[in-house]
């Protein structure tokens, strides 16, 4: 088929819409068949442009979106990915005849999403898909849905929607879709104990890419067939299809797939009793899993997101200001008589007070993702992530394992926590008492128990309903720990304390350090102002216009220590 299409393309005699619309069909189908030929790359750059020489919107959306499938699953760059996916939207959503392109990309945004780990996001967004009416090939928002849910371990769900997308691709007879949907599947039935059926779907997954010569799906396929006979105590396939996956992905160069066969290889030189090179492959698959979902990425591609949301907003709010200019400048020439100005004047008046106000709101929503991004770097403090690596290293080198291994697994825990809750604007009380206390543990480590701690929740308060914004106060024990207590000489102590009063929740840290005025750092520099001060002042400001509330932050200088009080609005879950 492919060669046949080919042969038209390089036969047409007019470049046109229908030209273009040829070799987007063409691209389409090669990247997909034959991964490791990058040539569709340059291929599908030449569509693009040809496209915007002949103002082709559609030719230029799917180009976008093309490009985003390539560097997103084919040269392992999500961020770049998301870049060209979010151009190919804007040309999409403003026309109601491309909504069923807006499907697609959208679907592609979801999947980065799930890849990053992001699930309840993803699963929000397919969910939102199965139930658009442009939403043609719904079989494969079930897939996704089935993957969302295999990736949090709700395999009951997972193999679910599994089987409902399974039934659509074999109605709609789509051999790729059928081949990728068992490959999951299979693998999903052996964690869920059905080893026997998780054999026979790889299986079959396995004869259909076979068939049909489905590239793209074999390094997949071989991994997810690598672990399924691993579970099944079959060694010998096991380390055949790693090996053979592994071997596949030098020319498809997929970073999420060699990460995946790598950890399954590992399994595999564990059960044969090769701890060395299980060992060596592991730290690799380890090395490769966290460069795929590091917290730069994450940041980067959280803060792509809030970008892309401010600058629409200010868009939105720019063009309604200049229309009312004009409305204004033509109701100006064309106006007669006192009374019909007054009239088109009280309308302009109105009109223009519209544009102003919606030009505050997109500038209030500007700071707020500003905001926003500033309050997730301060909790992801690169000094404070440097230390701690410092101290693991440390550790290591003193051969003293158990301390290494008691403080990597509290600083994951931390920086897993800090990810999952940087895309929430509010989580339950005790989850947050929850992530200082990590924090805290940490801290104390790194210097060498130096001050101890206690957190008081007053007994009239319900932390497991109350929410608040996630580690407000992490800035203000950061700065006790640095500033005043890493600096006395004896142990410190740090006492966090939340109590209500007049409906609004008193968030306290009260340390007794040697307190600002002695602090080498404000010594040494008089004008130092706290960035997560700024930032927490800042995120509060925010709140008391969105909840018309008065929350504050005032700071105690005590004779020996520094108290701060935070008072927010006391907001209930349910």
């Amino acid at each position: 088929m492919l060669d046949s299409l080919e042969h038209v393309i390089n036969n047409y005699k007019e470049v046109d819409t229908n030209y273009v619309n040829l070799r987007i069909k063409y691209v389409s189908r090669k990247m997909f068949l034959t991964p490791a030929d990058t040539t569709w790359t340059d291929y599908n750059n030449k569509t693009l442009d040809i496209s915007k020489q002949l103002n082709y919107p559609k030719g230029i959306g799917i180009s976008y979106n093309n490009l985003g499938i390539i560097k997103h699953y084919f040269l392992s760059d999500p961020l770049e990915g998301l870049e060209y996916y979010q151009m190919s939207y804007a040309i999409f959503e403003k026309e109601p005849k491309f909504q069923k392109y807006v499907v697609g990309v959208l679907t592609n945004i979801g999947l980065i999403n799930l890849e990053q780990q992001e699930y309840d996001k993803a699963l929000k967004s397919f969910k939102a898909l199965l139930i658009n009416p442009e939403n043609k090939s719904k079989f494969n928002t079930e897939f996704y849905i089935g993957n969302v849910f295999g990736e949090q371990k709700k395999l009951d769900s997972s193999i679910y929607y599994y089987k409902k997308a399974l039934v659509g691709a074999e109605q709609s007879n789509r051999p790729l879709y059928i081949a990728n949907i068992k490959t999951n599947l299979g693998l999903i039935e052996a964690n869920a104990g059905l080893l026997e059926d998780g054999l026979t779907t790889i299986n079959e997954s396995l004869d259909v890419i076979e068939t049909h010569n489905i590239e793209g799906l074999r390094v997949t396929a071989y991994t997810n067939a690598a672990e399924i006979y691993l579970k099944n105590n079959d060694v010998e396939n096991a380390e055949y299809y790693a090996t053979n996956s592994l071997k596949l992905n030098e020319g498809l160069n997929s970073l999420s797939t060699k990460s995946s066969a790598l950890g399954t290889l590992a399994n595999v030189y564990s059960q044969k009793g090769d701890y060395k090179n299980a060992l060596t492959t592991y730290k690799e698959h380890i090395v490769l899993r966290d460069s795929l979902i590091n917290a730069d990425r994450k940041l980067e591609i959280l803060r792509q997101e809030i970008q892309y949301e401010a600058d629409k907003d200010r868009a939105i709010a720019q063009v309604e200001i200049e229309r009312q200019k004009s409305i204004k400048n033509a109701s100006i020439a064309g106006g007669t008589g006192l009374v019909l100005a007054s009239i088109i004047g009280f309308i302009l008046y109105r009109r223009k007070q519209d544009a102003v106000s919606k030009s505050k709101e997109a500038e209030f929503n500007a700071k707020v993702s500003d905001t926003e991004l500033k309050a997730l770097r301060s909790q992801m403090n690169p000094h404070f992530i440097f230390n701690s690596l410092n101290s693991i290293g440390d550790y290591i080198l003193k051969n003293d394992t158990q301390s290494a291994s008691d403080y990597l697994s509290k600083f994951a825990k931390l920086m897993r926590l800090t990810l999952e809750n940087s895309e929430k604007k509010e989580i339950l009380l005790i989850e947050d008492i929850a992530l200082l206390r990590t924090y805290m543990d940490i801290e104390r480590k790194r210097f060498n128990q130096k001050f101890n701690y206690t957190i008081d929740v007053d007994s009239h308060l319900d932390a497991e309903n109350i929410v608040v914004p996630p580690m407000i106060l992490q800035p203000f024990i950061e700065n006790s720990i640095v500033h005043g207590l890493s600096q006395k000489e004896d142990i410190g102590l740090i006492t966090i304390s939340f109590k209500a009063e007049k409906n609004m929740l008193i968030c306290s840290v009260d340390d007794n350090g040697i307190g600002r005025k002695n602090s080498a750092t404000n010594k040494n520099n008089p004008d130092n102002k706290s960035m997560g001060m700024a930032i927490t002042k800042s995120r509060i400001e925010i709140i008391n216009k969105l909840k018309n509330t008065n929350g504050t932050v005032n700071i105690i200088d005590k004779t020996e220590g520094t108290r701060i009080d935070v008072s927010l609005p006391i907001q209930f879950a349910f």
